[in-house]
């Protein structure tokens, strides 16, 4: 996993600030893999978007509403679907 440039003020879900690039943002695997594992599970009917987000904070450690996921899961419906 690589790191990713900054787009704006806001961290997105799996992801840090680069302590040595504040313009890059370093990736978080095991939030990534949380939220790839809850995002196909919210998509395949077997989480409510409400499950998923809480099972997120569960699994990773780190909050993630419920809209958030929803957005996440649209998005990858669309390049997927």
């Amino acid at each position: 996993m690589q790191s990713i440039k900054r787009r704006n003020g806001r961290i997105p879900f799996g992801y840090e600030e680069n302590p040595e690039d504040r313009t890059l943002l370093d990736p978080i695997p095991e939030q990534l893999e949380a939220l790839e594992e809850i995002k196909t599970m919210v998509s395949q009917g077997v989480l409510s978007l409400r499950e998923g987000s809480s099972w997120i904070l569960h699994k990773a450690g780190r909050s993630l509403s419920y809209q958030g996921l929803k957005d996440k899961v649209d998005r990858m419906n669309t390049t997927h679907g």
